[in-house]
């Protein structure tokens, strides 16, 4: 019970290392005989620690003469995968998604106003000029639309809330699917888009809660009205 007791502290601590950036993908752990003599544990414990560690897919052992516990690129799609068929299998109401993003996409503007940087401007309004072109020229920008509130979860460098986004992203992208947009839409949601841009290149935070508040609520909107028409029509 102790060992294991052990084995659970080292690998807590070699989580936080990882969580904080002290220990960065690619990066070799200490060998286990190193690691337990710096600790003063038992060789067991430190074996142990790194097999719990590799099962939640945090390390990759490796072996051979160049081999050892290496800190592995930890890959957050199969999460946001998970999450998104959830919300699918659990049929979220037109209702439930618009509260969903009402609650969190104006936060995340925020905060993505205040720790975005050159790159990420950058990014955006390569997107937003993507999704003006494809208007211009008749094409589609409607993989654009979501792409744009990814990257802007993108900016507030919060990994949760990077996640969380993604998943609403898939859900309102199945929602955006199902309708026709109109040309005067198209260009409604870029002019949103960039009026969020500018707010997060000029770092004021209140403004792009408020642009992005605005923008949601008038694509749910607009969302909503179109699944009111299909449902009462005759042929639904």
């Amino acid at each position: 019970m102790k060992a294991r007791r052990v084995s659970e502290t080292i690998a807590r601590r070699i989580q936080r290392a990882i969580s904080t950036g002290k220990l960065e993908p690619g990066e070799k752990l200490p060998a286990e005989r190193d690691l337990a003599k710096k600790l003063n544990v038992s060789r067991v414990s430190v074996r142990e620690a790194y097999r719990s560690l590799a099962e939640l897919g945090l390390l990759s052992v490796k072996r051979g003469a160049e081999g050892g516990a290496f800190i592995s690129d930890v890959d957050h799609e199969p999460v946001t995968r998970s999450l998104s068929l959830m919300l699918q299998l659990g049929r979220t109401s037109h209702e439930e998604l618009t509260e969903a993003r009402v609650l969190l996409e104006p936060p995340i503007a925020r905060l993505a106003a205040l720790r975005a940087n050159a790159e990420d401007i950058r990014r955006l309004e390569e997107l937003v000029a993507k999704q003006e072109a494809a208007i211009k020229g008749n094409g589609n920008p409607r993989r654009y639309d979501l792409e744009f509130h990814r990257l802007v979860a993108d900016s507030t460098k919060n990994l949760p809330l990077i996640i969380v986004m993604n998943s609403l992203a898939d859900l309102a992208l199945e929602a955006f699917a199902r309708i026709d947009i109109g040309s005067d839409v198209k260009r409604h949601v870029v002019d949103f888009h960039q009026r969020v841009i500018d707010a997060i290149r000029r770092r004021d935070s209140e403004a792009a809660y408020q642009e992005m508040l605005r923008h949601v609520r008038d694509v749910q909107s607009r969302l909503g009205k179109v699944f009111a028409r299909t449902i009462g029509s005759p042929s639904s």
